[in-house]
């Protein structure tokens, strides 16, 4: 493990906040992250540090991480690419690195505006015990303007946005909070998410053996949810999603180990239940259903096999 852009280790002060980055092979838009990053406020002179774990990099990560090194409090560390490598043990490297008490997690496709990071604080408040997951805009096809984003966060200088948050759509047809959701843990995606170090901890991080795509954030959802964390989704704390390319035969084959870990490791009924999610991203089956539709027949099998009552309007 190799690690740069950072001050000696008894200069390292405990921060508020940290955000654990992992990253492969993506120069461009990790750059554009650590920009939008660069222009944080947060109240009453928090402070916090960026951990970026690059898994074996190819493309020149590292030096133009390093050039950041006077405008943020950032660690790099570059772990040769193996056959264990993958975001879940990337995660878990910048856990162990981290000092901040509330950790936040990105990923390396994801911009920022100016209050993301006190958007998290906010939303945490006094309780320790949330699990705090964001709002994730989806861009269109198109490039950055990293001169732009030097000077400041501008929607300008990002690519048109084209979708909403996919779970947004499925909170509105339960009538409910993420809160409330017998399946709120499989809505834990990594690229917007917060939580304290601590409960990290209790849990043991993220489980190493998820490799490639998909569920290795359901999965820690799953147990942190099982340890009484309560979730809560908030729209302030958004993130930007670079265009994205549809789900990959190799990207399901990984999805379905990874659900059959997931299933192994936790043999619970709605564990098992993520299953009905197949038709709808394989990309070899035909589009019978909706992501959507699938989301909300996900909640309502879960509750039945609970015996709890249906989702209820608010209010």
């Amino acid at each position: 493990m190799t690690e740069h852009a950072r001050p000696p280790a008894a200069e390292h002060r405990p921060v508020d906040v940290s955000v654990i980055i992992p990253a492969y092979n993506a120069r461009a838009t990790l750059e554009a992250c650590l920009l939008s990053l660069t222009h944080q406020r947060l109240p009453q002179h928090g402070s916090f540090e960026v951990l970026v774990i690059d898994d074996g990099s190819t493309d020149g990560t590292g030096p133009m991480v390093d050039s950041f090194a006077s405008r943020l409090d950032l660690r790099y560390v570059h772990e040769p690419r193996t056959p264990a490598s993958g975001r879940a043990r990337a995660r878990n490297i910048g856990l162990a690195l981290a000092t901040g008490s509330l950790v936040v997690t990105l990923d390396a496709d994801q911009v920022v505006g100016p209050d993301f990071l006190a958007e998290h604080v906010r939303a945490h408040g006094t309780a320790d015990d949330l699990l705090v997951v964001g709002r994730r805009h989806q861009l269109g096809e198109g490039t950055f303007d990293l001169a732009r984003l030097a000077r400041g966060f501008s929607l300008g200088a990002l690519p048109e946005v084209v979708r909403g948050d996919e779970r947004e759509p499925v909170l509105a047809a339960l009538a409910c909070e993420l809160t409330d959701l017998r399946t709120a843990w499989h809505y834990l995606w990594t690229c917007n998410a917060s939580v304290r170090r601590d409960r990290l901890a209790a849990v043991g991080g993220f489980d190493e053996e998820f490799h490639g795509w998909g569920l290795e954030d359901a999965e820690l959802g799953y147990r942190l949810v099982r340890d009484g964390v309560r979730m809560h989704y908030s729209t302030r704390a958004a993130v930007y999603h670079e265009h994205r390319s549809p789900v990959s035969a190799s990207m399901y084959r990984a999805w379905r180990a990874n659900l059959a870990r997931f299933v192994r490791k936790h043999p619970d009924p709605v564990v098992r239940l993520q299953e009905m999610f197949a038709p709808a991203i394989d990309p070899a089956a035909p589009a019978a259903e909706a992501w959507v539709d699938t989301a909300v027949r996900f909640e309502h099998r879960a509750r039945a096999l609970a015996g709890a009552p249906q989702p209820t309007p608010h209010g």
